[in-house]
């Protein structure tokens, strides 16, 4: 996809408004001989009415190409204004796999006056992916894709894969089955292109293929297909059938999705279901509210031991003016170590069964960094007050938060993760939170240790 600068697309879109505002069509055509992924973030920009004019002016193809680069709002609020037969030819053109992310949201009236005008051979295959579990490979999937027969000859899958491709959602990737829709093999278009004529198809497979499950998690999928660094993964049912490909662009798609979901979770907000701008206020408000009411609470313990300290901080005062030193310095260690371990884990880098070596590689990063830390702060807690038995306190109390601080933020992504749930809900705001109160009650106890107090 081509993006054009801002600046240059602010430009062009004010060109076109012009345009259509003073009707002049043909000079709006030449302003559209762009690519697909251009014009879409034309539409983006304009009204809905501007829209309909842009996409009366495209040809066929053009405008379904246009179409399946908008986001599914967007197509959404086109086909809700504009359900003329234009709209019903773009969508029965569309992948089936685009199609069913657009249905899920779409009003049901709207789908409903939309099947009067499909296909029933577009409707079946729409239908059937929307009857996998969302987030799964089936539902990510497209069934469009070229099939092999084994005996085939280098020559007939040549002129199998003319009569067919152009249909097809990729012909780079082909894959090989039997009689009863067994996936086989996978050869590719390359291969074939190079062999001569007269060899047989079983003859360039490759029997090991590289596929997923209807039922796998599409972050799964994504893996796969980032590791085996694959344009296409097939799917096949729990009879090892084949019944769709998931090619690399909803690839993208989904490591994008996912990123984003993480980073959200690390900072202790749940994802935006319709980005930024489209999702509702009140329910982003909801989202939030719940996790900082619980930090909240926890946060709360910190003044409890504050106060529970009192006759200390009566007895030496000074040690008050170290305490946010301790809680900032504990609560970025801990933030460094659970977002490291949060990621390695979400890529696969590392994995649970690493959980000791894990931890103790951590484990002598704390100690390490919190002896540097620990010197530093105690060298200038003493040239701040004069006093060498404070200072001691105080450079004793960071070497122990840090350590801790660094090893909670290792082993509680990988603990959630253990039992089965995301790590990312291990999110920073909350890890920082649990080290403040811990922190507290380590610097107190090292005081009374050590000042007999």
């Amino acid at each position: 996809m081509t993006m054009l600068a801002s600046e240059m697309l602010k430009d062009k879109i004010e060109a076109i408004g012009r345009l259509i505002e003073e009707s002049d069509l043909t000079a709006l055509k030449e302003w559209l001989d762009v690519h697909p992924a251009d014009i879409a973030e034309f539409i983006r920009n304009l009204s809905t009415h501007q829209s309909l004019i842009i996409f009366r002016l495209l040809s066929k193809d053009t405008a379904v190409e246009v179409y399946e680069h908008l986001d599914v709002d967007e197509q959404s609020k086109l086909l809700e204004s504009f359900l003329d037969e234009r709209i019903t030819v773009m969508v029965n053109a569309m992948s089936p796999d685009d199609r069913a992310r657009l249905f899920d949201e779409l009003p049901a009236t709207v789908v409903q006056r939309l099947l009067k005008h499909m296909t029933q051979e577009e409707w079946q295959a729409t239908s059937v992916l929307l009857g996998f579990k969302e987030d799964t490979a089936g539902r990510l999937m497209t069934p469009e894709y070229v099939a092999l027969k084994s005996e085939m000859t280098v020559e007939e899958a040549l002129d199998w894969i003319k009569h067919v491709g152009h249909e097809k959602e990729t012909i780079y990737s082909l894959y090989v089955i039997d009689n009863t829709r067994h996936l086989i093999g996978v050869v590719s278009l390359r291969d074939i292109v190079l062999s001569e004529n007269g060899l047989k198809i079983s003859d360039k497979m490759d029997s090991q293929v590289i596929k997923v499950s209807t039922e796998d998690d599409q972050e799964m999928v994504a893996n796969i297909t980032r590791d085996y660094d694959l344009l296409a993964v097939p799917v096949v049912d729990k009879e090892n059938r084949l019944v769709g490909i998931v090619t690399v662009d909803d690839i993208v798609d989904v490591i994008e999705e996912e990123t984003t979901e993480d980073i959200l979770r690390m900072s202790g907000v749940e994802m935006a279901e319709r980005g930024y701008f489209k999702s509702d206020v009140i329910k982003n408000f909801n989202k939030r509210i719940v996790w900082l009411l619980f930090l909240l609470g926890l946060n709360t313990l910190t003044g409890n031991i504050i106060i529970g300290q009192k006759k200390v901080m009566e007895s030496m005062v000074v040690l008050s003016a170290f305490i946010p030193v301790l809680i900032g310095s504990g609560g970025n260690a801990g933030s460094q170590s659970s977002t490291i371990v949060i990621r390695a884990l979400a890529t696969g880098e590392i994995d649970t069964k690493d959980f000791f070596r894990i931890l103790s590689r951590e484990l002598a990063l704390g100690l390490g960094i919190g002896a540097v830390l620990g010197i530093a702060i105690t060298i200038w807690a003493f040239w701040l007050q004069g006093e060498w038995d404070v200072a001691l306190v105080v450079g004793l109390s960071l070497l122990t938060v840090i350590t801790l601080a660094t090893t909670l933020g290792t082993l509680l992504p990988l603990i959630v993760k253990r039992i089965g749930f995301d790590p990312a809900f291990m999110a920073t705001p909350f890890i920082t939170t649990a080290i403040d109160v811990t922190a507290l009650l380590i610097y107190f106890k090292i005081a009374r240790s050590l000042l007999n107090i």
